[in-house]
């Protein structure tokens, strides 16, 4: 047994570690109380639970006694999640406890769309909902407060469709295995998300490790080539854990060929028409910056000394790339490719595993909307009216001494962005010591901007994830303005439509339509339904196919179906996507062929389908 002097000296242990490895801003703007509960908390795990006791000290430091999952609000929140959680686990397998806790934050927390700041995980369990990133957050802490070690990963931004995911890792006393939060499941390593992960260029999880940037003892024995550390945060990927990934190196030379040390090396993927970074490196001694990444295309950056190079590279076809500085101007088009379906896979489940899933999720369903009648609403977003506005020429503006001022009075150029070909998504770039986004943007009125160096970005995304982008990149001098065209690449038919005979499915439709295979309730699923709803009136029939569809959740005019399982997995297999990967999307002509289809996560799947029944029509009537 330990006294009660040993306890003490632990708990300050863990205290000391706590205020060690967390951002400087949390010491600041946190009670010291407030990490001592998650140290004494911590303490009692250690003491009192067996798979908590066990775990390595750099597990346990890492993984459960650190209070911060992420970028949110920190709250006290383990010991009300333990009071709940501690009676269900009790007695069962870690294994099982992992997929019991997962049940409690499903019954507590479902999903919806929030664009604040991350909330903390008791605003999340108050309000009964949050996002992808608050839900894995909200059952990271969840899980850390019975002593499983627990982890959040990321998926910073996909390739082969817009937006970006996250989900859950948990310990099981001898590797790590993955769920989606608040999705529960039959077994562990199952998810919806599973494809997608494959098909990206990074995923990774963090691990605080303090200002000193010291990794090696939390994380001992990792690859170097998967930890990126930045102010006081290692990332560590686990890209390889979820599809194939490769070393890739940048070389960066002076115009003689000479190696340089520390650059800078940035790697970005297209994503919602905007160049997203999702790693960073500083070369070595002799100009070498490497790390490992997924199989497709990644535009890298190398800056040194005020000198820049950039270039897109496809990783699926070499490992190496040589940047020499500086570089030229990049105006151009380029294709970037996203990386082939990895074949990983959830296995399968029985009929009993099917049925115990939907039972489960029923249940937790009416728990939640027990708690909360009004189906979960987003926590409050602090308001800065009539404080803080923005002008009509886009520049920030603060209230004070009874008029509004601009906050960048360096803002002495602006663009006029006019509407030219096609659609897609838009993007407006400043380099500031890399690549960033510029806010909102509006056609046929002037956006003020600062001088420097711009780059405005068209791309067009094709249904196998391809993006046709175009790259304008321009200059602004002081009291400069300019007026810019915006193009966007179209692609050809036969790169956007298939031709796949379907199966006999059980019920007819007239001319083209729009069959959504679904799983009700499930994420991926809403996400659909709401895209079909804020597009307002399809350009031809819907049809929903799912397992008891509530017709009075669906889109107005559309049609429900019957469930039959061969049917839908025969479906899937005909279009080469993944059974089960719900939602399944195909637009059909009247002919019986599949002519698009899509499966599971894909944002813009609806708007890209409404694009092509006009296609459709017209190759019909030639």
């Amino acid at each position: 047994m330990t006294n009660m002097t040993e306890i003490t000296e632990i708990i300050d242990r863990y205290y000391r570690h706590i205020v060690s490895v967390l951002p400087e801003c949390d010491t600041a703007d946190y009670p010291p109380e407030l990490f001592r509960r998650f140290a004494e908390h911590g303490a009692m795990l250690r003491q009192e639970w067996a798979w908590c006791a066990e775990l390595p000290e750099e597990m346990f430091l890492g993984w459960v006694l650190c209070p911060r999952v992420n970028n949110e609000e920190l709250s006290d929140c383990r010991g009300l999640f333990y009071e709940q959680l501690a009676p269900r686990v009790k007695g069962l397998s870690l294994p099982e406890a992992i997929l019991e806790v997962n049940r409690w934050c499903a019954e507590n927390v479902t999903y919806r769309s929030t664009d604040i700041r991350t909330a903390s995980a008791m605003a999340v369990y108050k309000s009964g909902c949050g996002r992808c990133g608050e839900e894995s957050m909200f059952a990271v802490n969840a899980m850390r407060s019975v002593g499983i070690a627990a982890r959040q990963v990321y998926a910073p931004w996909w390739s082969h469709c817009d937006d970006n995911h996250a989900w859950v890792e948990a310990f099981d006393g001898r590797e790590w295995r993955f769920l989606g939060a608040c999705e529960p499941e039959p077994r562990l390593d199952m998810g919806w998300f599973i494809p997608a992960a494959g098909r990206a260029m990074l995923c990774h999880t963090k691990c605080f490790v303090g200002r000193d940037g010291g990794w090696e003892r939390l994380l001992p024995g990792e690859d170097p080539l998967d930890i990126d550390v930045r102010e006081g945060i290692a990332y560590l990927s686990v890209t390889e854990r979820y599809g194939r990934a490769r070393e890739f190196t940048v070389r960066v030379v002076d115009s003689s060929g000479a190696g340089i040390p520390g650059a800078i090396v940035e790697y970005y993927v297209l994503n919602e028409g905007l160049l997203r970074k999702i790693a960073r490196r500083v070369t070595d001694g002799g100009g070498n910056a490497s790390m490992r990444l997924g199989l497709g295309s990644v535009w890298v950056t190398a800056c040194h000394g005020g000198m820049l190079r950039e270039q897109l590279v496809n990783t699926g076809e070499t490992g190496m790339v040589e940047l020499s500085l500086p570089g030229a101007d990049m105006t151009g088009h380029y294709d970037f490719l996203p990386p082939k379906d990895s074949g990983v896979r959830s296995g399968g489940l029985s009929s009993q595993e099917r049925l115990q899933r939907k039972q489960e999720r029923e249940r937790a369903k009416e728990l939640r909307e027990g708690l909360h009648p009004g189906g979960g609403t987003a926590p409050e977003k602090p308001e800065l009216w009539p404080w803080e506005r923005f002008s009509p020429g886009e520049i920030p503006e603060l209230w004070q001494d009874g008029g509004a001022h601009g906050l960048d009075e360096r803002r002495e150029c602006g663009i006029t962005l006019l509407r030219g070909e096609g659609k897609g998504a838009l993007g407006l770039m400043a380099w500031q010591d890399g690549w960033e986004a510029v806010g909102a943007l509006r056609f046929g009125r002037e956006i003020r901007l600062p001088e420097g160096r711009y780059r405005l970005i068209t791309s067009y995304r094709l249904p196998d994830g391809t993006q046709l982008g175009d790259f304008l990149d321009f200059s602004l001098k002081k009291g400069e303005s300019r007026e810019l065209a915006v193009n966007f690449r179209e692609g050809t038919p036969e790169q956007l439509l298939q031709k796949l005979p379907l199966p006999e499915l059980g019920f007819d439709w007239k001319g083209l339509a729009l069959l959504c295979w679904i799983d009700p309730g499930a994420e991926p699923t809403e996400h659909l339904i709401g895209e079909l709803k804020v597009a307002g009136r399809f350009p031809c029939g819907v049809h929903f196919i799912g397992r008891e569809p509530d017709s009075d959740v669906l889109p107005e005019g559309s049609v429900t179906h019957s469930w039959d399982e061969y049917v839908a997995e025969t479906v899937a297999r005909r279009v080469f996507l993944e059974p089960g990967n719900l939602p399944l999307v195909v637009l059909a002509d009247s002919e019986g062929f599949a002519r698009f289809a899509s499966a599971g996560y894909n944002v813009g799947s609806v708007e890209l389908a409404a694009g092509l029944c006009p296609m459709i029509t017209e190759q019909k009537s030639r």
